[in-house]
This record gives C-alpha cells, sequence and structure tokens, in this order.
C-alpha cells in the first residue's frame, strides 16, 4: 500500500510539510548522509524547474530528521554547466540559504559502468556518480509536467539526472518511440532509486515541455516512498487539468514508464494499493476517478 500525500497551501513551504506528513513521514536514521534532487535539467523557471520553496521545504523536513549531513547534486542537460544553472534558478542561493553542508553537481563527478539486472533497453549500460555510494537517504524533487517525447517527466523520469551524458545519447528523442523511451526511464531506477518523492505540482506543464508548455498552476505539492504511485496520481492529476490525448485519452497504468516500473516490482502495481491523503486539495475525487 502506498500512501500520497496532497497539499495545498498559500504558503508552498507549509505544503511540503503537510504533504509530507500525510505520506507518514521521510524515516530518515538519525545520523544518515541525505541527498536531495531538485529538477534542473535546464535554466527555464518553474515548472521548466523545481520551486526553490520546493527546495527549501524538502531540507526543513531533512533536517528535522538529525541526519549527519544534507547535500544538494544534481546534473543539467547535456551540454550546460549544471552550477550555473543551479544559480539562474536560485536553486543554489536556496540551498545556501537553508544551510546544507554542500551543494554539488554530477557533471565532473568520477563514474562507474552499471548493467543492472533487467536493464535490457539499456545495451550499453549506463555511468553513474560513485558518489552516490556513500548517500544513505536521496529524496527527489520532480515536478510534474508533459513531456514533448518521453509523454510525461516525473519521478520515474527524474533519475535519468544521474546518468552521464553518453547515456541519454541512447534515449530515443523522437516521436512514435514511446515504449522504448519508457522502458529505459523505467529501468534507469533499478539502482539508486530514491527513497522519497516530493513532487512540485505548483506549477504544471499540461502540454509541451519539460522546459516551455502550456500552463497550469495547481498550487499543489504531492509526497510519497513509492515512484509508481507518484507518478500515477501525477498523470491522474494532469488529467483532471486537461491535457494531451497520449495521457488524457489512456490508463494512466497503460502508460509505458508506469506498466514496466510494475513489471520491475519498483513501486505499487495496481490502484488498490493507492491512498490519498490531502489537505486543501477539493480536486481529490476527480484525480481517484482518472486512477482507475
Amino acid at each position: 500500500m502506498a500512501v500520497i500525500g496532497l497539499s495545498r497551501n498559500k504558503d508552498t513551504l507549509e505544503s511540503v510539510k503537510v504533504a509530507v506528513e500525510l505520506a507518514g513521514g521521510l524515516g530518515i536514521k538519525k545520523g544518515s548522509t541525505v541527498l536531495i534532487r531538485p529538477n534542473a535539467n535546464t535554466a527555464d523557471p518553474p515548472p521548466g524547474s523545481t520551486n526553490p520553496e520546493i527546495l527549501k521545504g524538502a531540507i526543513r523536513e531533512a533536517r528535522k530528521c538529525s541526519p549527519e549531513k544534507i547535500i544538494v547534486a544534481e546534473k543539467s542537460m547535456t551540454t550546460l554547466d549544471t552550477e550555473m544553472v543551479l544559480r539562474k534558478l536560485g536553486l543554489w542561493q536556496a540551498a545556501e540559504s537553508e544551510g546544507i553542508d554542500e551543494i554539488l553537481t554530477f557533471d565532473h563527478m568520477k563514474r562507474y559502468h552499471m548493467k543492472p539486472d533487467g536493464a535490457y533497453s539499456w545495451p550499453d549500460g549506463f555511468y553513474v556518480p560513485e558518489f552516490l555510494d556513500s548517500v544513505d537517504y536521496v529524496i527527489a524533487l520532480p515536478v510534474i509536467k508533459t513531456h514533448w517525447t518521453a509523454t510525461f517527466t516525473m519521478g520515474l523520469k527524474s533519475q535519468i539526472s544521474i546518468t552521464a551524458d553518453r547515456d541519454r545519447r541512447q534515449l530515443p528523442h523522437g516521436r512514435h518511440m514511446d515504449e522504448l523511451f519508457g522502458n529505459m526511464i523505467a529501468e534507469s531506477n533499478l539502482v539508486y532509486k530514491p527513497d522519497f518523492y516530493i513532487s512540485d505540482a505548483t506549477k504544471c506543464f499540461v502540454a509541451g515541455g519539460p522546459d516551455l508548455g502550456t500552463l497550469r498552476e495547481p498550487g499543489i505539492v504531492l509526497a510519497s516512498s513509492d515512484v509508481v504511485a507518484n507518478d500515477a496520481v501525477g498523470l491522474a492529476l494532469l488529467k483532471t487539468l486537461g491535457t494531451v490525448p497520449k495521457i488524457q485519452e489512456h490508463s494512466v497504468w497503460a502508460q509505458p514508464q508506469i506498466r514496466r516500473a510494475i513489471e520491475l516490482g519498483l513501486g505499487i502495481s495496481g490502484r488498490e494499493e493507492v491512498t490519498l491523503k490531502n489537505s486543501g486539495v477539493e480536486e481529490t475525487e476527480g484525480i481517484l476517478a482518472n486512477l482507475a
């Protein structure tokens, strides 16, 4: 069973706090090294990237668990300097203002090759930062939005940020490649999958994306420890807002990313395993209906 916390508050920091509490809390062990990964693929403002207030809220919630160290790190798209992107977005400054221990980028980290069992859609495997071996707990901060080639980008796709530039060139950025792209996204979660997701739906793209698109502003924060439930509920939310036919006209469980993630055992396997707990989110019944 997966619990999704949904919260809407004028104060985004409060939304993060309440959503995490509704989802059952982070459960970080005292003395852990915690990594928080915002979405900073490009320097486009939210929802092109994570709202800095979401990052601040995540840091505050993690600190309540008395970790030994909190690190913020991310990798922007190929050709971009991640530190410059984080600074332009205000995410670097947000992390500094919360007094975290370290801000890193995956740009030039030493990596090693992995070919996880089940990652058959990655014939050449992929390379991950050695740094991840030193982390005890990972929080991802994806944005709920559509994506022009992957259909949507949420918790599962946020994992692509740990891969190297050479790996991203394997991704099928073209039309009519939904199945392969979805499988590759899901399979990237076979290693170093985040422990918790605080998903940013304060602003969403319901068409286009991931950097530019048709904007809606639900003002909602989602929280869960289950990536399949996170993405399924995120898709259901997009359907309540009115989104692209590839999402609107199909079951959330039929999406290639979701279907492959379920096959791999990365999270729950269906609607009956989702429990929604909400604060200030009147659309909950509609979201539940769209989870059918």
